[in-house]
């Protein structure tokens, strides 16, 4: 009976060191979906927005920013830690391997480029990170316009029903204007919250703007400080 009773007891404690094991090697797994939190350049910090990266086990591999997927191919980590990444649809890298190292869903990715050290931050995630620009999409309602710090709402907006609509296809349309509407393409920034504007027109015009989006409210700041834009989410549009 105890010797039965050892035995059964030596499978148990077994098993769970296996099953400990088991965890062990899946959190310090490369494979999985990862964010990227800081990108270090020698002394400057060059982080993307929103930047992602997922590594399958049949050494396959995806990346994007935000919602966008915009890179695919393979991967491969030698016994010595060095990550090599290949996209099938991105340009050739020629220098060295990254040199990894993964702790409590954290990795970091070091290796020398063109004389500077790069160290790229990155943190295990369950799902893609949505950008700021991803956040912007849909309808806004303008409810402030000032210009050089004087409110001019009601004399650019005097029906209070001008909106701005950012589709995903990138394509902006601002209706209810005073001259009817504007329609362009637009562009978010890849490393800061700046939206680029350029409407159709045999004379395009371009506009930059910061933007700060604070739940339901959208703030458009021009770049040099003089218009400040701030409106409202709606889902309907206005007559």
């Amino acid at each position: 009976m105890s010797k039965n009773y050892f035995l059964i007891a030596s499978v148990i404690i077994s098993l769970m060191f296996f099953s400990c094991e088991k965890r062990v090697e899946k959190r310090e797994s490369i494979l999985g979906l990862w964010a990227v939190e800081k990108v270090e350049v020698g002394e400057e910090i060059m982080t993307p927005v929103a930047r992602w990266m997922e590594f399958n086990s049949d050494s396959t591999q995806t990346s994007g920013n935000g919602w966008l997927k915009h890179s695919f191919g393979t991967w491969s980590l030698n016994a010595n830690k060095e990550l090599r990444i290949i996209n099938k649809n991105g340009l050739l890298d020629e220098a060295a391997p990254f040199q990894i190292d993964i702790k409590n869903k954290k990795m970091i990715w070091k290796r020398n480029e063109e004389g500077q050290n790069v160290q790229v931050f990155l943190k295990r995630v369950d799902e893609k990170p949505a950008s700021p620009g991803n956040k912007i999409m849909g309808l806004w309602k303008l409810e402030t316009y000032v210009d050089s710090d004087t409110d001019v709402t009601s004399k650019v907006n005097p029906n209070n029903n001008q909106t701005l609509y950012l589709s995903w296809d990138n394509v902006f349309r601002e209706h209810n204007l005073i001259k009817g509407r504007r329609v362009g393409i637009y562009k978010i920034h890849g490393h800061r919250p700046e939206i680029q504007m350029v409407n159709y027109s045999d004379t395009p015009k371009f506009s930059f703007w910061r933007f700060l989006l604070k739940n339901d409210k959208l703030v458009l700041t021009s770049r040099d400080n003089k218009i400040v834009k701030t409106y409202h989410r709606i889902y309907k549009f206005l007559q």
